[in-house]
Order: C-alpha cells, then sequence, then structure tokens
C-alpha cells in the first residue's frame, strides 16, 4: 500500500520571518502616519470651505491629494491586516496576494501622484508633491515580489492543504 503525503509547511522564520515583520512595521508606521490626514480629512470647518464654489484650487488640490493618500494608507493597513491572517493560516494563497498587494500599492501611489502632480499643474500653484510614499511602495514592491514569487522557503511553507 502506497500513499502519498503531503509535504508538511515548514515553519515560519528566517529571511521569511524578516520579510513579515518588514511588512508588519510598514503597515504599523502607514496607520500611525495616517493619524493627522484623517484629523485633517475629518474636520468640517475644513471640509464646508471644501464644498464652497468660490473655493481656491490649491485647497482643493491640497484636500485631494490628503485623500487619496488616506485611501491608500487605509488600503495597505487593511492589506496587512488580510494577509497577516493568511500568513497565522499558512495558506497557499498568501504569496500571490501579498505580490498582488504590493503591485496594486505601487500603482495606487503612482495614479496618487501623477494626479496630484496633473492638478498642481492645472491651477498653476506650486505645491510639493510628497515622493516618499511612492518610493517606499516601489521599494518594497522591488524587493517583496520577488522573494515572495521565487523564495523556496516561502514555497514551502505556504503549500495548498
Amino acid at each position: 500500500m502506497n500513499t502519498t503525503s503531503k509535504p508538511e509547511p515548514r515553519q515560519i522564520s528566517g529571511w521569511l520571518l524578516i520579510a513579515l515583520i518588514c511588512l508588519a512595521a510598514w503597515a504599523f508606521s502607514t496607520a500611525v502616519a495616517l493619524r493627522d490626514p484623517l484629523k485633517l480629512m475629518l474636520e468640517w470647518e475644513l471640509l464646508a470651505v471644501f464644498v464652497r464654489p468660490e473655493t481656491h484650487g490649491w485647497y482643493r488640490t491640497v484636500i485631494a491629494m490628503v485623500g487619496c493618500d488616506v485611501i491608500i494608507g487605509s488600503f495597505i493597513v487593511a492589506g496587512a491586516g488580510w494577509l497577516a491572517l493568511l500568513a497565522r493560516r499558512k495558506s497557499a494563497r498568501f504569496p500571490v496576494q501579498v505580490q498582488a498587494w504590493l503591485l496594486a500599492i505601487v500603482i495606487m501611489r503612482t495614479v496618487a501622484y501623477l494626479l496630484g502632480d496633473h492638478m498642481t499643474h492645472a491651477i498653476g500653484v506650486d505645491i510639493t508633491i510628497p515622493f516618499d510614499g511612492f518610493v517606499q511602495a516601489v521599494v518594497a514592491a522591488a524587493l517583496g515580489i520577488p522573494y515572495f514569487r521565487l523564495s523556496r522557503r516561502v514555497q514551502q511553507t505556504f503549500v495548498a492543504p
């Protein structure tokens, strides 16, 4: 009687543990950094000024850019929570979903940067557009996507049941 046994998932350790800690730290720092933009977005007086027709274009541009940052930050934090659940369960879907999550963040940061650049040129006021979120997303994707795609430890840890 020949039975085929499925490989037992490996423990999360080594470089995989370091990569997961880095993703968690990035999500935590993003959650902490969301405090001020969320506070700004929830000020009713500022939002009342935003909807007035005589509001200047620079104000709307800044609020729209802050709104994009809040949306992307929320996506990062929520996605990290979902990925933590998958990692805890050692789901076979984890490697693909973390790669898609990283790529989605790069795309969202790129669109937000280009939208902010377009809006500042449209109103004719030079507003400095933060570039650090885009750089973080590109670095995380450049390091994370190849690692989660090619690592033997990842393939042996997150196996189908």
